[in-house]
């Protein structure tokens, strides 16, 4: 059974038909790809806000609070050393590389959690084989529902995708 089925629309008033129609027959798993950024596509999908600023904040803050304590431990508990008759433990002193270090793996965590979350970590997808999809650079859209769906039926979804006003409806090629 294929994995996905796509459905190829003209433009996007079309596919923001479409997604509402297909959300109304109770399909949830859709996804679209397009040639251009579209809010009204994206409130269609209505999708929940992503969590990676949790991420970010979290692994920001976790290698600040990190780098602060390892320099309290070096410097203030194992080896104090007063130096212009500061005590040991002067927070002013560790501020500069606990900013840093919670900088900087706060934007790894962007920089790799956004390549994961956008999938840009394959180097192909056989959705990309289907016959005409080389259209979605240009011109047209296409809707994708994955067969996880619980409403997912190979006829059905497909009878579901024309009846919406799909152009062509098309299966991937099945890997190799």
């Amino acid at each position: 059974m294929p994995d996905r089925m796509l459905g190829e629309y003209l433009d996007e008033h079309a596919i923001v038909a479409a997604i509402h129609d297909m959300r109304a027959r109770g399909y949830v798993e859709l996804d679209v790809y397009m040639p251009f950024p579209s809010h009204h596509v994206e409130d269609a999908l209505a999708r929940p806000p992503s969590r990676i600023t949790f991420a970010i904040g979290a692994a920001g803050l976790t290698a600040a609070g990190c780098a602060y304590a390892l320099q309290w431990l070096l410097v203030a508990h194992l080896y104090p050393l007063v130096v212009g008759g500061r005590p040991p433990h002067f927070p002013l002193t560790f501020i500069l590389i606990t900013f840093e270090m919670g900088v900087l793996f706060a934007s790894f965590t962007a920089f790799f959690g956004v390549l994961r979350l956008a999938k840009l970590l394959r180097l192909n997808d056989e959705v990309q084989a289907t016959p005409g999809f080389e259209s979605a650079t240009r011109d047209r859209f296409w809707l994708e529902v994955l067969a996880r769906d619980p409403r997912y039926d190979v006829d059905r979804t497909r009878a579901d995708l024309v009846a919406t006003g799909a152009s062509r409806v098309e299966l991937p090629p099945e890997e190799l």
